[in-house]
C-alpha cells in the first residue's frame, strides 16, 4: 500500500509539471505578439520624437541622457568600448537566428567587454526565447563579437495545425508529426560570431547595427542547424 501510494503521489506530480508547463507555454503565446508589437511602437515614437538642443550642454541624444561630450558639446566616443562603458542598456529588434522571425532584445553591458543578453521572438506557429553571454571587441565604427547563449522554441496555442512548416530551423529538427500537430518545444545551444555597426558621435550616438552567423544544437540530439540573424540595437 506504502509503494502504491508514492507512485499515485509521483504520477500526480508529473501531472501537475506538465501542465504547468503547458500553461507557462499559453500564456507567452498569447502575450508575445502585443509585448513585440508595443515594444515596435514605443521605439517608433522615441525615434520620431522632436528633440530640443540644449545649447548650454551642446548637442541632446535622441533616447538617451548616458552622454559623453567633446569641448565643443558634441556627444563623442573614442571607440565602442567608450561607449559601452557609458551607455550599459541597449534595446532593439532582431530578425533570424534565435530570435525566430522576428523579437525583441535586450543586452546589458556588465563590463564593455562583457554583455549578457536577452530576447523573446516570434514567428509563424511558434515562440522563442533566448538568453546568452557576448564577448565584445574593441574597435571603432566596426567590432567583432562572439557569444552563446540557450535558447527555447515552442509551439504557440493559436496557431494552425503545420504552421510551423514555415520555419527552416525547425523543418531540420522536427518530424513531420510534431509539426502537423503543432505540439513541440526544443531547446538549442547556439554559438556564433558577428560584426556591428557603432555610431558614436552626434544625435544618434549609441545605434548599433549587426549582422551574425549562429550554430543552433538541439540539446535532445545535438543535432546542427546554422542559421543568422540581423538587427538594430540602441544604447542608452
Amino acid at each position: 500500500m506504502l509503494r502504491l501510494a508514492e507512485n499515485f503521489i509521483a504520477f500526480n506530480q508529473s501531472i501537475i509539471m506538465i501542465v504547468a508547463d503547458r500553461t507557462l507555454m499559453i500564456v507567452i503565446g498569447g502575450f508575445m505578439k502585443q509585448t513585440i508589437f508595443a515594444a515596435f511602437i514605443v521605439s517608433l515614437a522615441l525615434v520620431t520624437q522632436n528633440v530640443q538642443a540644449d545649447t548650454s550642454t551642446g548637442t541632446t541624444s535622441i533616447f538617451s541622457k548616458n552622454q559623453k561630450f567633446d569641448r565643443e558639446g558634441v556627444e563623442l566616443y573614442n571607440d565602442n568600448f567608450d561607449m559601452k562603458s557609458v551607455k550599459k542598456v541597449g534595446a532593439g529588434l532582431a530578425a533570424g537566428g534565435m530570435t525566430g522571425m522576428i523579437g525583441l532584445n535586450v543586452e546589458f553591458n556588465i563590463m564593455p567587454e562583457d554583455t549578457i543578453f536577452v530576447g523573446f521572438g516570434s514567428g509563424k506557429g511558434y515562440n522563442t526565447f533566448n538568453f546568452g553571454y557576448k564577448k565584445n571587441f574593441e574597435g571603432y565604427y566596426m567590432s567583432p563579437y562572439t557569444k552563446v547563449g540557450l535558447t527555447r522554441w515552442s509551439d504557440t496555442s493559436n496557431s494552425s495545425d503545420g504552421a510551423a512548416r514555415s520555419s527552416d530551423v525547425l523543418r531540420q529538427v522536427l518530424s513531420d508529426d510534431e509539426i502537423r500537430d503543432n505540439r513541440f518545444y526544443v531547446n538549442f545551444l547556439a554559438a556564433g560570431a558577428g560584426l556591428e555597426y557603432n555610431q558614436l558621435e552626434g544625435n544618434l550616438s549609441g545605434i548599433n547595427l549587426f549582422g551574425e552567423l549562429l550554430l543552433l544544437a538541439d540539446i535532445s540530439d545535438f543535432k546542427l542547424v546554422p542559421t543568422g540573424s540581423v538587427g538594430i540595437t540602441y544604447f542608452y
